[in-house]
C-alpha cells in the first residue's frame, strides 16, 4: 500500500481509518523539527485489530540539554542552548576546533536600593566545535536579543544579530571563510529581490551587509552585492515607512548566494505627515542654538552618515542605553531609554522633526542618511521649552531628517 498521511488535531491525537493489518513505520514531520535541526520523529508498529495505539513524541527539553550539554545541571527555565554545525566556506567541509562566540547585553544595577545606578553589561559564553564542526552554548538566556560569531585563526563571520525567542533550543549552523590566514580574502556574490506582503517589487530599498556595506533595490526590486566576504554574514533591509527585516546569508566560495525578504508597510507614521508648530524652516537654525547653549548632547549627519544604522548612532552618546526589543522576531527593533528622575531607567521621549510620538517604533522605518541631527536630553530640567511634555521622570530624544532642516 502507498504511504498515508494526516494531520494531528489540537490536542495531538491523529487517525488513520481503515488501515489493514501488518507492521507500519509511522514518521513525524513538525516545524518544531525544523527548527531544531532534527528530520523527525519515528515508530515502528504491528496493527491487528485497529485499535492499537502508536506514541509519536518530541524530545523535552532535558533530553535536549543533556544531548548537548552532557553533565551540566539544567537552567532555570529562562536559560536555554543554542547549538549548530561550522562549515569551510570554501568546500563546505565541517571546521573543527572553530570558536564559535555568543554575547548579549543585559541591564544591570551596580547601585543600591536607595540609589540605583542601572548600566548595561555584555556577557559573553563561547564553545568550540568539534571533530565534526558540532558546537553548543549551553545557558544561553531566553527573551533576549543576543550576537553570535564564528572564527578560526582569522577568519570569522560577520556579527549575526540573533533575535529573542521563546524557544530552549535554537539550531543556527554557521560558514566561517575557510582554514589558512589567506582564506580572510576569499569573496563570493549575493543577490535577491525584496518584495512587499502583496508580492509587489520594492525599489529603493536598502540593503546592508554586516552594517557596511550598501547597495539599493532597482525598479524589479532586486539587488546584487558582487564582492562579499566568505561565511555567514547578515543581511538588513529597511525602507522608509516598511518593518525591516534582518536575515542571515552563507556566502560560500564560488557559489552564488540568493535572498528574498519581504516588507511590512508600518501601521501608524501619521506623525510623519503631521506639521509641527512653529516654522520648520528654521529647524536647523534652531538646532545650532541649542547646539551652542549646551544642555544636551548633539550629533549631526558627519557622525551619524559614518554609522550603518540608526541603532549604531545611539551606542556611546551619554546617558542612553539601546535595548533591542524582546520577543520581536527581528533583531533590528529596539528602544531608547535614558536615566529615570526616579529610579532605573525609563523609555525617552522621542520628537520626530518636532513632533511628539506616540511610541518609538519609527525609529525602526529610517536609514543613518536621512537624518540630519540628533539631540539628547537625559534629564527633564535640561529639556528645552518647546519640548517639554508631561512626563515628569524622563529626558528627551530630538531627531531631524534632512528634509526638515532644508524646510
Amino acid at each position: 500500500e502507498r504511504s498515508r498521511s494526516t494531520t494531528s488535531d489540537a490536542k495531538g491525537k491523529f487517525v488513520f481509518d481503515t488501515l489493514p493489518p501488518g507492521t507500519y513505520t509511522f514518521a513525524m514531520q513538525h516545524a518544531v523539527f525544523d527548527s531544531l535541526g532534527l528530520s523527525g520523529a519515528t515508530a515502528r508498529a504491528t496493527v491487528t485489530d485497529g485499535k492499537g495505539v502508536v506514541t509519536l513524541s518530541l524530545p523535552s527539553f532535558a533530553t535536549m540539554w543533556r544531548a548537548l550539554c552532557g553533565t551540566v545541571p539544567l537552567p532555570s527555565k529562562d536559560s536555554g542552548v543554542v547549538y549548530g554545525t561550522v562549515r569551510d566556506a570554501r568546500k563546505g567541509a565541517p571546521m573543527p576546533e572553530a570558536t564559535v562566540e555568543l554575547s548579549w547585553l543585559d541591564l544591570v544595577n551596580t547601585g543600591t536600593k536607595l540609589s540605583a545606578n542601572v548600566t548595561q553589561r555584555r556577557w559573553k559564553n563561547e564553545a568550540q566545535s568539534d571533530a565534526r564542526g558540532d558546537y553548543a552554548i549551553c545557558g544561553v538566556p531566553t527573551e533576549t536579543q543576543s550576537r553570535l560569531r564564528a572564527s578560526y585563526l582569522k577568519n570569522a563571520t560577520g556579527m549575526l544579530d540573533l533575535p529573542s525567542s521563546i524557544e530552549r533550543v535554537r539550531r543556527h549552523d554557521l560558514v566561517v571563510p575557510g582554514i589558512a590566514a589567506s582564506d580572510t580574502t576569499l569573496r563570493g556574490t549575493i543577490s535577491g529581490t525584496v518584495s512587499d506582503d502583496n508580492a509587489k517589487p520594492l525599489a529603493g530599498v536598502r540593503v546592508i551587509l554586516d552594517e557596511a556595506t550598501e547597495v539599493r533595490t532597482g525598479p524589479d526590486g532586486r539587488f546584487a552585492i558582487a564582492s562579499a566576504a566568505a561565511g555567514s554574514r547578515q543581511l538588513d533591509f529597511a525602507a522608509v515607512g516598511m518593518t525591516p527585516v534582518s536575515m542571515i546569508v552563507d556566502v560560500m566560495v564560488n557559489q552564488p548566494a540568493f535572498a528574498t525578504a519581504t516588507l511590512r508597510t508600518v501601521s501608524n507614521l501619521e506623525a510623519m505627515r503631521v506639521t509641527a508648530t512653529g516654522s520648520m524652516r528654521r529647524a536647523a537654525q534652531q538646532f545650532m542654538e541649542r547646539r551652542k547653549i549646551g544642555f544636551g548632547s548633539f550629533v549631526d549627519s558627519t557622525t551619524i552618515g559614518s554609522r550603518g544604522t540608526v541603532a549604531g548612532v545611539f551606542y556611546g552618546m551619554p546617558g542612553v542605553t539601546v535595548q533591542r526589543q524582546p520577543g520581536s522576531s527581528n533583531a533590528r527593533l529596539f528602544a531608547l531609554y535614558l536615566p529615570s528622575t526616579g529610579t532605573g531607567q525609563c523609555a525617552a521621549t522621542l520628537f520626530f522633526d518636532g513632533v511628539l510620538q506616540q511610541d518609538q517604533e519609527i525609529l525602526s522605518t529610517i536609514s543613518p542618511d536621512e537624518i540630519a541631527g540628533i539631540e539628547v536630553y537625559q534629564q527633564r530640567l535640561t529639556v528645552p521649552t518647546e519640548f517639554l511634555n508631561k512626563n515628569p521622570l524622563c529626558g528627551v530624544v530630538v531627531m531631524w531628517t534632512k528634509r526638515a532642516f532644508r524646510g
